[in-house]
């Protein structure tokens, strides 16, 4: 089993703490985000996590996790009532929808407010530091224009990310998890895809901060993921 992997990616690390929690043997394969050409031949499209598991490729985080649910039921993580299985897939869905894109963007925001050599650690992190200063300001560039990553937009998003933390709170209401009394896959999604905040400002906003707490509490050591910290320290 293989995991094409960009290694601070949220789906990616969410796809990884499943799999963790599976108690399955992978071997991850990082991808450089600047050359894609591992995962395209491995897959026959660009993106990232890709699974490949005796040869079949599943590219995206979500149809991973369910194909990885159906292959490896043990220890389960979707439900066995129909009813709650329904309820945790729409979950899953509207944590994608609602938080992927715009905490990305946030957590990039906050690194492109840095030097370029933070930027350079996370998309180059085995070459020289002159490479990675070079590489970072490029990068930086493109993340802006792709991303429409601005001082601005970053106002918008802070707001639009307080609106939904409330929503996941409030969907909580205190339980542990969100869907039955166990994790879940519904669980999983939304930790991981809340954890970039743990980048922006929250010591104001309490539905950020509860947010966070409990996603930390769900992602574990994938909270925070090795390579964010190496490149911070």
């Amino acid at each position: 089993m293989q995991l094409f992997q960009i290694p601070f990616s949220h789906n990616c690390v969410k796809v990884r703490r499943a799999l963790d929690l599976k108690g399955l043997a992978y071997e991850t394969v990082d991808i450089n985000p600047a050359r894609r050409g591992n995962v395209k031949r491995a897959s026959g499209q660009e993106l990232v996590p890709v699974l490949v598991e005796h040869g079949r490729p599943t590219a995206g985080s979500t149809p991973i996790l369910l194909e990885v649910e159906e292959r490896h039921p043990d220890p389960p993580l979707l439900p066995a009532d129909e009813r709650e299985r329904a309820e945790c897939i729409v979950l899953m869905e509207w944590a994608d929808a609602q938080l992927m894109a715009l905490t990305r963007r946030m957590a990039y925001f906050r690194v492109l407010s840095g030097s370029g050599a933070d930027l350079g650690k996370l998309f180059f992190p085995s070459h020289p530091g002159a490479v990675q200063r070079v590489g970072g300001s490029t990068a930086a560039v493109i993340l802006r224009r792709r991303f429409g990553i601005s001082a601005e937009q970053d106002r918008k998003d802070l707001e639009e990310a307080k609106r939904v933390a409330a929503v996941a709170v409030d969907r909580l209401g205190g339980e542990e998890h969100l869907v039955g009394e166990q994790l879940t896959l519904a669980d999983i999604t939304l930790a991981a895809m809340a954890a970039p905040l743990q980048y922006t400002e929250v010591a104001g906003d309490p539905a950020m901060r509860a947010l966070l707490d409990w996603s930390r509490g769900v992602m574990g050591d994938e909270f925070t993921p090795p390579q964010v910290r190496v490149a911070a320290a």
